[in-house]
């Protein structure tokens, strides 16, 4: 139990600090890539594209294509953003720069530092979702989308919640994979071919994909946030995400312990 209250200790929030400041330091280069690419898909799908989809039916409403894309491109850029901190960034310190090493002489311990890792890419993912939802805004005035902005309150803290549970994920490959060079396995065949057919750039109604959308926490994700932002039923998609959050995180948190362990202690 003490591996999943460590999310509240201070240790944990120290380690957030921690790359907190490293990141304001660097940010015109930590900040501008990441933050950027949501923002020109966003753009490029939904203006783009939207030029030749101009409509599509949506849970049986004609429903403009920038509308339905945005809150996917919310969703995507929560899972990636949170995927890539806790794949690339985390094994970057831990292998690399060995600022795991530097912590663990501390009062910190490896559980606090796997939680400042998921709580960090948590809180990263929300930001770029924040800054997503500030372009839509823009979108919004210039009547190109029409949203229900009083609905990303509500929003945010699922973004946050799902963001701990894909970083879970991504520290798990980081535990695993022998070299950085190795992360293209899980990138390729897992994380990008699951933000493609997890319904956030085009509906997904072929029956046959049905098990995948049921099992698919992006899939809640994204149908989720397109149900409170469009004003269509999202408690049922909320509520998948936070179970399947629920329990990634009770079975996640463990393992990436165990396996990291192993890894960066030698137990």
């Amino acid at each position: 139990m003490h591996r999943l209250t460590a999310a509240f200790e201070w240790q944990s929030w120290e380690v957030v600090g921690r790359h907190a400041r490293v990141y304001l330091r660097h940010w015109h280069t930590s900040f501008l890539p990441p933050a950027g690419e949501p923002v020109m898909m966003l753009l490029a799908f939904g203006l783009g594209l939207g030029g030749y989809v101009t409509s599509l039916d949506w849970r049986g409403r004609d429903v403009p294509y920038m509308t339905f894309v945005a809150p996917g491109i919310i969703a995507y850029a929560c899972f990636m953003t949170a995927i890539f901190q806790s794949l690339y960034g985390a094994f970057i310190r831990m292998h690399y720069q060995k600022t795991w090493e530097g912590q663990l002489t501390t009062q910190v311990e490896l559980r606090h530092v796997v939680w400042g890792e998921i709580l960090w890419a948590a809180l990263l993912c929300t930001s770029y979702a924040a800054i997503v939802a500030v372009v839509l805004a823009g979108c919004q005035a210039l009547g190109l989308v029409a949203l229900d902005f009083g609905a990303l309150v509500l929003l945010a803290p699922v973004v946050f919640v799902a963001g701990c549970a894909f970083a879970a994920l991504g520290l798990l490959f980081t535990a695993v994979v022998p070299t950085i060079d190795h992360m293209n396995l899980p990138v390729f065949l897992l994380v990008l071919p699951l933000g493609i057919v997890s319904g956030t750039y085009f509906p997904l109604e072929d029956p046959r994909l049905a098990p995948l959308r049921a099992v698919s926490p992006l899939y809640h994700l994204a149908e989720g946030a397109r149900g409170l932002l469009l004003g269509g039923p999202a408690a049922g998609h909320l509520g998948a995400l936070l179970a399947m959050a629920a329990v990634m995180l009770v079975v996640l948190v463990p393992l990436d312990l165990r396996l990291l362990s192993r890894r960066v202690l030698g137990e």
